[in-house]
């Protein structure tokens, strides 16, 4: 761990006028962190809000659109939830770049400065960790507060099925649902419901799958014509990563989702033989030992040579060990 969540909860008390940062294309973690950590100094009498992000889709807006800084808002001290790098900055946060304050993270890699960093990479989700200095600041976990911290712990882990589910996330989840929050509502919303253009988008991504060394790697293209075709939205777009590595005997899934303006975002997950984060480092990317991204500005072609690429070295590098 990267700091005290004592140190953090203790800048926070002393400091006032905050302004919330998420990532860019927003996902449940950094939002409902950002909508938890808001709600709860709210809550302290503080003055809190969260800058807009237009990534946000409509899955995630309850969490952090009520909570949007006014026009014209000065804050005192920035905070980022789960954002590991400057490169996921929104462009609307690059202003803030460098007047960061506060820092609360999981990503190992985790590269911003500030004068208070708390990354624990141990943790399953953001979500944890913010739970962890809101117990500090003494909020009291309303419905509302534990909402947004079960949406972060459930969407980071895949409803708790994946590896870095521990038994403080679950006990985390536990406390949400102690406080009433109906999650198996929120996880059937979460991970069940589909709509249309999501079933023809994992029907293309299936059609499109590549498989590769025995078939260890799998990939898989998104075109944007297909996205505009089909009408599919970001929020169609969500978890869709992780159908690369359900396919058996895969080790590391790749997606590739091609931007409207042809550069790609490249989405890793991987079993317990490869680390996704070490994987997308070679790319420029970061992320977790399973679950890893990275965006590059080139099109598909190179996109898919250089993640191959990178894959491949991971393995020769693991082997000469």
């Amino acid at each position: 761990m990267i700091g005290m969540v004592s140190e953090t909860a203790q800048a926070l008390r002393e400091a006032d006028n905050f302004l919330i940062l998420t990532h860019r294309r927003p996902d449940g973690d950094t939002t409902g962190c950002a909508g938890a950590l808001c709600r709860g100094l709210r809550q302290l009498g503080k003055t809190a809000y969260i800058l807009e992000n237009e990534g946000l889709t409509g899955r995630y807006k309850p969490l952090a659109q009520p909570c949007y800084a006014p026009e014209g808002f000065v804050p005192d001290c920035v905070v980022t939830t789960d954002i590991a790098d400057y490169g996921l900055l929104t462009e609307n946060a690059l202003p803030y770049r460098d007047r960061i304050g506060v820092v609360i993270d999981h990503h190992r890699s985790n590269a911003l400065r500030a004068p208070v960093r708390l990354v624990c990479a141990e943790a399953g989700a953001c979500a944890e960790v913010v739970l962890k200095v809101l117990d500090e600041l003494k909020v009291e976990l309303t419905q509302e507060i534990a909402e947004c911290l079960y949406i972060g712990l459930s969407t980071d882990t895949g409803c708790f099925r994946f590896s870095n589910t521990t038994p403080d996330t679950l006990r985390a989840a536990a406390r949400c649902l102690e406080l009433g929050i109906d999650g198996g509502e929120i996880n059937r919303h979460l991970f069940e419901v589909k709509s249309w253009p999501r079933f023809q988008m994992e029907r293309i991504l299936f059609d499109t799958m590549e498989f590769f060394m025995d078939g260890k790697i799998a990939l898989a293209l998104i075109r944007h014509m297909d996205i505009e075709r089909t009408g599919a939205t970001m929020d169609d777009l969500d978890s869709i990563a992780s159908l690369t590595r359900q396919v058996e005997g895969v080790q590391v899934g790749i997606t590739i989702i091609e931007n409207k303006d042809f550069s790609c975002k490249i989405s890793v997950r991987t079993t317990k033989e490869v680390d996704a984060s070490a994987v997308c480092a070679k790319c420029g990317g970061g992320g977790h030992l399973r679950a890893g991204g990275v965006s590059l500005s080139c099109g598909l072609v190179e996109s898919r040579a250089r993640i191959l690429q990178a894959v491949k070295d991971v393995y020769a590098e693991s082997e000469l060990a």
